[in-house]
């Protein structure tokens, strides 16, 4: 297991391992307003998932891939501003299982190959408390190469002006 604590929001969080079937990650925090958590793989979002709080308080799942957005597949969810959260990302074959508060939400099909995601990006009005990587094998010190290449990538990500793809970020490519 892995966990950075209280990041920097917007960031993005290189992830030292490919996702696979039985990997997960987990997001744990307080909402503010609406928000965001992505998968990322160089110019693509493999996984975007934006949790809205207008009328309905809808979740928004959809993936960018090659400059285009998918269509988009939306699903109540149960957060409530000011309140605190927790949102798992569980890998399977061919979907991810989305819980909030230990309640399965939905099931979201891979548009994209899971295997190459990059980093996890985390933008909107929310504060983390923490992000935990469990099921990978941990054959490399994540907090080291993290702490390397952590700062170019997590205050390029959505917070400056035509920034870098993280495939252009020496360091952050793992296909």
């Amino acid at each position: 297991m892995y966990i950075i604590e209280n990041p920097h929001i917007p960031s993005a969080h290189p992830m030292e391992e490919s996702l696979k079937a039985g990997t997960e990650v987990e997001v744990k925090g307080g909402v503010h307003d609406e928000f965001a958590i992505e998968l990322l793989s160089g110019d693509n979002i493999v996984l975007h998932m934006n949790f809205r709080f207008e009328e309905n308080h809808e979740l928004v799942l959809n993936s960018f891939l090659n400059q285009a957005w998918g269509t988009e597949v939306r699903h109540l969810h149960p957060l409530r501003r000011h309140n605190p959260f927790c949102v798992r990302i569980y890998v399977h074959e061919g979907y991810f299982n989305i819980t909030v508060n230990n309640d399965l939400l939905v099931e979201f099909d891979h548009r994209f190959p899971v295997m190459a995601v990059q980093a996890i990006g985390i933008k909107g009005s929310v504060h983390v408390e923490t992000i935990t990587f469990k099921g990978f094998e941990f054959k490399t010190e994540w907090k080291q190469r993290n702490n390397l290449v952590n700062g170019a990538v997590s205050y390029a990500y959505d917070s400056v002006p035509n920034a870098p793809s993280l495939v252009q970020i020496e360091g952050t490519q793992h296909y």
